[in-house]
């Protein structure tokens, strides 16, 4: 799997994370970035019926239908925590369905003969779960920083970031050594 394509993939999300901000015009913008953003780097996916892309763009349509258009500023406080339920739900739900989103990503560089393969399967069932252990920390960071603003400091701004390198160092690194072992 090319992880700078699985990378794009996340990029709406990623936007609204550094953009969001601290203020209402902000957060609107980055809405509306990250809204654009999914539909032009998810077109394709969107087409070819991934998981990813059509989640994001729904849950991107949905904010700025009730921030801009219905002005229920009432959610605000409430956004991080929602989009990293969402997040969390897209690796968790799509393990518990039996498509693991990595899977969906990782076709795409493998033979069609290859993707029954069970290493295959369970490789990506492993990212697929690993990521959602990191967005599920990432939904555990927001739900503690609702309760205790600027209680992690420099942490909480970095989490994001820290998890998109462990995360993305996994991707690479693990099939290999999946395969390896499943070889021994």
């Amino acid at each position: 799997m090319n992880p700078i394509v699985f990378l794009i993939s996340f990029l709406p999300w990623i936007l609204f994370g550094l953009f969001a901000g601290h203020s209402l015009v902000e957060l609107e913008t980055a809405l509306v970035i990250s809204l654009v953003i999914s539909i032009i780097v998810g077109y394709r996916d969107m087409r070819d019926k991934l998981i990813v892309p059509w989640i994001t763009f729904f849950f991107f349509v949905g904010m700025v239908i009730a921030l801009i258009v219905l002005q229920w500023y009432s959610i605000i406080p409430y956004i991080g925590i929602a989009s990293n339920t969402v997040l969390t739900g897209i690796a968790f739900g799509s393990l518990a369905i039996g498509i693991p989103f990595t899977i969906q990503y990782a076709k795409r560089d493998v033979p069609r003969e290859r993707w029954e393969n069970p290493v295959f399967i369970q490789i990506n069932k492993d990212l697929t779960a690993f990521w959602g252990i990191l967005f599920f920390l990432g939904l555990l960071k927001s739900i503690y920083t609702f309760y205790y603003p600027d209680s992690l400091g420099i942490f909480g701004d970095a989490y994001m970031w820290i998890s998109i390198i462990v995360g993305i160092v996994f991707t690479m690194k693990y099939p290999a050594y999946a395969k390896a072992r499943s070889q021994t």
